[in-house]
């Protein structure tokens, strides 16, 4: 009987674990300090030039990014024709050469397109 107890106390907890693992807080990006705070092409020219070693600094950390919207279309703009940016909202606001300022998390850089990729975008500005 002691036994049944001992293996359903280790399921639970095992269960426990893994829910916890599975559904962690979301991160607050706006609230998060940058790693990286420049424009659009001089983080697309630290990919370009050296992907491996930038994917090791940047990838799923926060970054500031700025320029002029190159594309706007839904929830995303592009800033510089260098930087993609997908926001949790509607964006279509937004004007095509407008300066903006935005706050994401890197996700990677785009070989085929040669476009580093931003989600969980903020505007700053």
């Amino acid at each position: 009987m002691k036994k049944k107890f001992i293996l359903l106390g280790g399921l639970f907890f095992a269960m426990f674990i893994g829910y916890k693992y599975m559904y962690h807080e979301h991160r607050n990006i706006s609230s998060e300090d940058e790693i990286f705070n420049g424009t659009a092409t001089v983080l697309k020219q630290y990919f370009y030039n050296n992907s491996s070693e930038s994917d090791n600094k940047y990838l799923n950390k926060t970054v500031v990014v700025y320029g002029e919207v190159s594309e706007v279309e839904g929830n995303t703009i592009t800033i510089n024709d260098d930087v993609y940016c997908v926001f949790d909202k509607n964006v279509n606001e937004l004007i095509i050469s407008k300066h903006i300022k935005i706050k994401g998390r890197c996700i990677g850089y785009d070989e085929l397109l040669e476009i580093v990729k931003i989600d969980q975008s903020v505007l700053l500005n």
